[in-house]
């Protein structure tokens, strides 16, 4: 928090910095503006309406200099913070004729994967493919993906197991209360925190605590005979006190739990249609895998074509 509210600040200083660069540009791009209106009302035949006149243009070429450098300096940033808003730039600047809304619904986020020649001269199902392993090998993802991939990781490890899991954690994101997993099986129900973090950090107690309130609040709120189990997964260790904490409160906890490979591709059943949503795609988060016979995950873009599913026709994926 205390590292956001820096950014912020400098962010503000270097925008009134901007806006004050900003008007000194704007002032000698339309000082000959001011030169012209001066020779017109002290020339030997005054045009003093016609000065006026060139006063008034300056005056509104300023602000429209000063509002584009402006807006240039917000879109520079903007681009910086979320790059991939280039992906859609060329492409809407080609479909003029379309709103921004049609644009993100109707552009392939599997071009931000692989470039313009693999898209136009590969198969769909090989280029979709080729996107989708190098979106698995990219350590350019947001810190969200990250978790997201982990979260996804140790929900497929308990499904194994016979668990129908709740990933409320990808579904609510904010609002997920601290549960990022809900499994259950038979009477067993598991309420999992996951955290997928450097070796290098130590899980301190506090998050025991929260996991542990958390629990509490969906036993008194379910009001269920079958009370859940809080569990706690990470990639990292706990500290000394942390575990202690754990163990004090009841919460399982499992430690050094490493990211390893799992099938990604959601293949839903939908009114009889057979779709796959691959984990770019904009339905992706919200398509829960499990509810229809037949729904699975799948390894493979050829996997799921092979049992007769087809790629959601919306791509975009919202952030």
């Amino acid at each position: 928090m205390e590292l956001d509210s820096q950014n912020l600040l400098l962010t503000n200083n270097i925008q009134k910095s901007y806006n004050k660069s900003s008007q000194f540009i704007a002032d000698l791009k339309t000082f000959e503006y001011e030169l012209t209106a001066k020779y017109l009302k002290t020339k030997s035949h005054p045009a003093h309406k016609k000065a006026q006149d060139v006063r008034e243009l300056k005056q509104k070429t300023k602000e429209y200099i000063k509002e584009y450098k402006l807006m240039r300096y917000e879109y520079d940033m903007l681009f910086s913070l979320f790059p991939e808003l280039e992906n859609y730039l060329e492409y809407y600047s080609a479909e003029k004729s379309e709103t921004i809304e049609e644009v993100k619904e109707n552009y392939d986020y599997v071009q931000s994967w692989i470039s313009k020649d693999e898209y136009s001269s590969l198969d769909e199902n090989t280029r979709n493919q080729l996107a989708l392993d190098r979106y698995i090998e990219s350590r350019k993802k947001s810190k969200w993906a990250i978790g997201r991939d982990y979260e996804m990781f140790i929900g497929h490890e308990y499904e194994k197991k016979g668990y129908k899991v709740t990933y409320t954690g990808i579904t609510d994101r904010l609002e997920d209360k601290g549960r990022d997993l809900i499994a259950q099986k038979d009477n067993e129900i598991l309420i999992i925190q996951c955290k997928n973090w450097s070796k290098y950090k130590e899980i301190h107690e506090n998050h025991i605590c929260q996991l542990f309130g958390t629990t509490v609040q969906y036993n008194i709120e379910n009001n269920s005979l079958f009370k859940a189990t809080p569990v706690f997964i990470t990639s990292a260790t706990l500290s000394e006190t942390a575990l202690k904490f754990a163990e004090y409160l009841g919460v399982q906890v499992i430690q050094n739990k490493k990211l390893e490979e799992f099938p990604r591709i959601k293949c839903n059943i939908n009114n009889k249609e057979k779709i796959y949503h691959l984990p770019f795609d904009q339905q992706y988060d919200r398509t829960i895998i499990g509810d229809q016979k037949g729904e699975f995950f799948a390894w493979t873009v050829q996997e799921a074509v092979n049992k007769g599913f087809r790629r959601a026709k919306k791509y975009f994926y919202v952030k």
